[in-house]
């Protein structure tokens, strides 16, 4: 049985997903710029400990500070 996105409720694959930082679920995130696969999520930098990260979107609804440190991966957005 797939295990389902935490987003957009669809399976994920093997590959192209990652974990929110803020609420643990796991989403389609694209991991190259070709990867077939929409991005639930985004990149986000933190500056504080110079670390990337992953945060969903709803995450990043509830917490709209976090959005002046998201990275355009230049995927297609959920």
């Amino acid at each position: 049985m797939a295990e389902i996105c935490d987003v957009c409720g669809e399976p994920l694959g093997e590959n192209n997903v990652s974990r929110c930082l803020i609420c643990g679920g796991r989403f389609h995130m694209a991991w190259s710029i070709d990867a077939p696969v929409k991005n639930c999520g985004q990149a986000w930098f933190d500056e504080r400990s110079c670390s990337l990260g992953f945060i969903c979107t709803p995450c990043i609804s509830e917490n709209p500070q976090l959005r002046r440190s998201l990275i355009d991966t230049g995927g297609t957005p959920f």
